[in-house]
């Protein structure tokens, strides 16, 4: 599998989740470095109070909303207006052998940076299934 299969994979195993129709869709990078998974999420132009930042079953949710710099910019006469404001949301499915309870985040420069430690496979919690003579 090629590198792209961390961005490109749906639904399930390790990769995007299901974003909001419409909403602003920030770019991400995930890499695996120094024994932890890292998640780096672009958000130029946001305040580190609009972000709001949570893991659940697995799935990491970056959202929150992009506000413009100040009210009256809304007010112009526009000739080209690229730049998005409203609300965003990722969602990235995460792989298994990560210590959730352990993840820090911080926020520089526009980029929203996740780090995972690793655990290993073999301390995850888990239910064991027994198998019945037939």
């Amino acid at each position: 599998m090629g590198k792209n299969m961390w961005v490109d994979a749906g639904g399930a195993g390790f990769g995007p989740a299901n974003f909001a129709e419409g909403a602003i869709k920030p770019q991400v990078d995930i890499i695996n470095a120094d024994g932890a998974l890292i998640v780096q999420v672009e958000l130029p132009g946001v305040s580190e109070q609009d972000i709001r930042l949570s893991v659940h079953q697995g799935v990491l949710t970056v959202a929150g909303d992009k506000h413009p710099h100040n009210r009256e910019e809304w007010k112009r006469e526009y000739y080209v207006a690229e730049r998005a404001f409203g609300a965003f949301r990722r969602s990235i499915n995460l792989p298994a052998g990560l210590d959730e309870d352990n993840a820090e985040a911080d926020f520089a420069d526009g980029v929203l940076t996740v780090r995972f430690p690793r655990i290993g496979i073999e301390t995850l919690p888990g239910k064991p299934i027994p198998i019945r003579p037939r």
